[in-house]
């Protein structure tokens, strides 16, 4: 028999695979997975890149199927079926993120360094993580 979390996932609702982080070598940084339960693991980190290394601050975010439908909408709006794999400014300080997310029926693995999808795409993809995380910053 499958659970409610089980059924979501095959309706599409919930995503198989979601990871993302996004951040900074000497700047807030911030990383979202979404975990067995259902629930989204958010760590912020204000002086690093990598939260996990630096003594994060981390809540786990229950996250209802609204706002997971709403989730897959603004990706779907946003085309990130579309983006590359990377996004390379060739410049190693500044800002790296990285975004996992795997639906049964679409995915995306991309990533970049200081070079990122068109403004618009990107800013529509970081306002829907922030409406998951219920207005949690993931800048």
């Amino acid at each position: 028999m499958l659970n409610n979390n089980q059924i979501a996932i095959e309706m599409n609702i919930i995503p198989e695979i979601f990871e993302a982080s996004i951040g900074g070598y000497d700047g807030p940084s911030y990383e979202v997975k979404l975990q067995p339960d259902g629930t989204v693991l958010y760590q912020h980190s204000s002086d690093g890149i990598r939260p996990l290394a630096n003594n994060p601050k981390e809540n786990g975010i229950e996250v209802s199927e609204e706002q997971w439908r709403e989730f897959r909408e603004a990706l779907d709006r946003a085309n990130v079926w579309t983006w590359k794999k990377y996004y390379d400014s060739c410049i190693v300080d500044g800002t790296q993120w990285e975004v996992t997310i795997e639906y049964k029926d679409a995915s995306v693995h991309s990533g970049g360094s200081n070079n990122y999808p068109p403004e618009q795409e990107f800013e529509q993809y970081r306002a829907a993580v922030n409406a998951l995380l219920g207005g949690k910053d993931f800048q």
